[in-house]
């Protein structure tokens, strides 16, 4: 697996496979904007959108933000192929940043607050109707 950051070339692949492992309907989707085509594409321009290849297309992806004030990262958008799931391929994808703590806000009632848990990731803090969650 080639785990690297994705180039312009890769931008019409990457838009496809969010767009077949998101389900927008779903409840940790609390912004639109985090899922928006545009915000995909201008991510892969600044260089941050990580994607695990495999020969036959991508298996993950994740959009991130490097922030300049404490050098943490904040994780935007990722999405796992079903068959790719259950195998640490985020933490694996995240270790290649190579960087501070990555955080990440889910709303509290989302269900995605358990995948958080049980994988590891600490309840940093709360803010209004959003849980952020720490690796």
């Amino acid at each position: 697996m080639n785990i690297r950051l994705a180039i312009p070339t890769d931008t019409s692949e990457v838009l496809t496979f969010f767009e077949e492992n998101i389900e927008i309907s779903h409840d940790h989707i609390y912004n639109r904007e985090f899922v928006c085509p545009d915000g995909v594409k201008a991510a892969i321009r600044r260089k941050q959108m990580l994607i695990a290849k495999k020969e036959y297309g991508i298996v993950g992806a994740l959009r991130f933000y490097k922030k300049k004030t404490d050098g943490s990262i904040s994780l935007y958008q990722f999405a796992i192929c079903k068959n790719h799931r259950k195998q640490g391929l985020l933490k694996q994808m995240l270790s290649n940043i190579n960087t501070g703590p990555v955080r990440v806000k889910c709303p509290k009632h989302s269900s995605m607050n358990h995948y958080f848990d049980k994988t590891g990731w600490i309840l940093h803090d709360a803010i209004g109707e959003l849980n952020c969650w720490q690796l």
